[in-house]
């Protein structure tokens, strides 16, 4: 199936409909495949060509390996990238062009990791705070780099997905630089960076689907990535701040807010997460958001089911069976359910884009026999 023949496809579904386009046939997957697989042997064999080259005898040697790693991750990335215009600007290949920007973002991190620290490391430190207050601009130097990098490749190869990911970035970026100018407040902050952080991106996901109301071009593929970065941000935050069962607390250490993780406290807040996204979901007319928001919940809840007993158990699988019920229901009713919730609102105007109308019954069936 041509480009073409996806475009006029999703132009004959009904308004408002979700068309994925992450792959046209199984050709894609398998091509996806074959570029991981090129990635990572790009990746080791130019490991194991520095290998050979790299010497820690003096200082000066030390300096000229940090360069060649840095040169190898560079040509690395510049090979994903004249991949990228083949597969991503040129055939217009998705799935394929997300693997190579992962491939692209991940080689030139590190190039960028690497130059970093050899131009910036003068052999000559006191102590490990010396050191420390050396490198102190690196994550600032890596996140800021790659936010570029990624939004460049989104204008030239005009891949949605690379919207979502540069979206991650850029508020990478601001927690990045926050870090480096207010450390004590970056700390007292804690797990409302992460909420700050979903919300700017859900935010910037309901500007591009007010831009596209029906679903129907790429600005409506960027919000689509946009909400699904955005509800793991969020929900893991609210789980964190609430609960203390966020996704990372125990291997980050516990919560920040000196909470104790509750089995039934973590379902409860689960439950509630999920169900706000579900309103918001349907009011926006994205299935997106709710879907990442359950794996999040999904995840929160396998987590919770490995730490907790017998007890925790039972409130993990009520909870996962809840849920699953839930979503088949809405599911089945998807339409029925949004034309009551969206009823009240205006049909035209700003509220009417960030807020769909739903299409009446006559009109749906016309549309999706023409």
């Amino acid at each position: 199936m041509s480009a073409k023949d996806l475009e006029d496809r999703r132009r004959g579904s009904p308004s408002g409909e979700e068309e994925l386009r992450f792959f046209r046939n199984f050709h894609d997957i398998f091509l996806s495949i074959g570029l991981m697989m090129f990635g990572l042997g790009l990746g080791l064999v130019s490991m194991l060509i520095v290998g050979e080259s790299v010497s820690f005898d003096s200082f000066a040697q030390i300096q000229r390996s940090g360069w060649t790693v840095a040169g190898a991750s560079f040509a690395d990335a510049a090979i994903m990238w004249l991949i990228a215009e083949f597969f991503a600007r040129s055939r217009r290949l998705f799935l394929p062009a997300i693997v190579i920007l992962i491939g692209f973002v991940w080689f030139l991190a590190g190039g960028v990791f690497a130059a970093y620290v050899t131009m910036f490391s003068d052999g000559d430190y006191a102590s490990f705070g010396d050191a420390a207050k050396q490198l102190e601009l690196l994550p600032l130097t890596v996140s800021a780099s790659v936010t570029v990098a990624i939004f460049a490749y989104y204008l030239r190869m005009k891949l949605p997905f690379a919207m979502g990911l540069g979206g991650v970035a850029l508020a990478v970026t601001a927690i990045a630089y926050l870090g480096y100018a207010d450390e004590a407040l970056l700390r007292s902050l804690g797990g409302r960076l992460q909420l700050f952080a979903g919300l700017f991106l859900f935010i910037l996901g309901v500007f591009f689907d007010a831009r596209d109301p029906a679903r129907r071009t790429r600005l409506s593929d960027n919000g689509f990535w946009l909400h699904f970065f955005a509800a793991p941000l969020i929900f893991n935050a609210v789980m964190t701040m609430t609960t203390g069962g966020g996704l990372f607390a125990r291997q980050l250490g516990g919560n920040p807010f000196g909470a104790t993780p509750n089995a039934a406290d973590a379902a409860g807040v689960t439950l509630i997460v999920v169900l706000a996204f579900a309103l918001v979901s349907l009011l926006i007319n994205r299935r997106a958001l709710l879907v990442a928001g359950l794996f999040s919940a999904a995840a929160s809840i396998a987590a919770l089911l490995g730490n907790a007993g017998v007890g925790g158990a039972w409130i993990a699988a009520l909870t996962l069976l809840l849920l699953g019920g839930a979503m088949v229901l809405l599911g089945g009713g998807w339409h029925a359910v949004r034309r009551v919730l969206v009823a009240p609102f205006p049909k035209t105007g700003l509220i009417a884009r960030i807020i769909p109308p739903e299409p009446d019954r006559e009109d749906a069936g016309a549309t999706a026999a023409g």
